[in-house]
């Protein structure tokens, strides 16, 4: 192992990757505000579906230089015990990992919004909305080309440091933290299943909020029928990733109060609110049900979206912060 070639072949992805993704950046931008535009004035509606694809078309290319990016980051971030020389592994991170999450929920919700059959036109404002502020949140705050992963390339920026100063204490300390995060967190299998289902489930439940909004403006059956369809199909996602990530927790924190964490108990606010909607739409039939069904579908995916937020303002084991 030659840290040296090893961060020149990196700084080598690193200044591709920018050059191809920041343009895309840019024109993520420009579609995210052409896409509010036409989703908010009704005289543009007839380009709502265009320009909904174009920017699903844009995040999807973005989404293949962002694999690509991956996968030479694989090939090229070993991880070597400075004891001995020998290579233990690769890193394997993610495609949904820091500033690539709000990037991803978008690319869901613009597919899933395209999908829609039922209301689809009467569905299009909202979801165009949507998507247009997650993709420019993705371009401007995630900046996942042109400053991708922070975490991880300072991590193992500093990890190869430590490898090439032939100090025996900070090379041992760097490495075992290392490689104490391939091991149990970038390359865990729970890495590769929890996130994935979590994020399909925001993008129904994303769809399931833009339903419920339109059946409390229109007061139409039909649009919270669409709502609980949409919202049920986030549901088992949404709980299968939560109980796959609890067997995690206990492994990679082992010592640590994980459960108090801020974002762990907003994530179980948010499933109990989901519950409770579910649970409430069995007595729709009830006098004044209905608008407690709506609230609780818009208060639950308020807390989702806190619940994303919290990662980042919100210390604890499972947060940026």
């Amino acid at each position: 192992m030659n840290p040296a070639v090893i961060a020149t072949s990196i700084d080598q992805v690193l200044r591709s990757i920018d050059r191809l993704g920041g343009p895309l950046e840019i024109a993520l931008v420009a579609a995210a505000a052409l896409l509010a535009v036409v989703s908010l004035l009704p005289d543009l509606a007839r380009w709502r579906r265009p320009v909904l694809a174009g920017t699903a078309a844009l995040l999807a290319i973005g989404e293949v230089a962002l694999a690509w990016l991956h996968w030479r980051l694989f090939t090229l971030a070993v991880v070597a015990d400075p004891a001995t020389g020998q290579v233990v592994g690769r890193v394997a991170v993610p495609l949904w990992v820091e500033s690539e999450k709000l990037y991803v929920w978008a690319l869901l919700v613009a597919v899933m919004g395209l999908l829609a059959r039922d209301r689809r036109d009467e569905l299009l404002p909202g979801v165009g909305v949507m998507v247009a502020v997650l993709a420019a949140g993705a371009a401007l705050w995630g900046r996942p080309f042109s400053m991708p992963l922070p975490s991880f390339l300072g991590q193992y920026g500093q990890y190869l440091q430590a490898f090439a100063s032939g100090i025996p204490e900070a090379a041992q300390g760097a490495y075992v933290g290392m490689e104490s995060s391939r091991q149990y967190y970038y390359n865990s299998w729970y890495m590769w299943v929890h996130p994935p289902l979590l994020f399909f489930s925001y993008g129904a439940f994303a769809i399931s909020f833009v339903a419920t909004m339109r059946a409390a403006v229109t007061r139409r059956a039909s649009f919270e029928r669409l709502a609980y369809h949409w919202a049920r199909l986030g549901y088992l996602p949404l709980t299968a990733g939560m109980l796959l990530g609890f067997p995690w927790a206990i492994l990679a924190w082992r010592g640590e109060s994980w459960w108090w964490s801020g974002k762990v108990n907003m994530s179980i606010m948010m499933w109990l609110l989901y519950t409770a909607y579910l649970h409430g739409r069995l007595y729709l039939h009830r006098r004044g049900m209905w608008r407690w069904v709506l609230a609780l579908s818009i208060l639950s995916f308020i807390v989702l979206v806190l619940t994303y937020l919290a990662t980042y303002v919100v210390p604890g084991a499972h947060s940026y912060a």
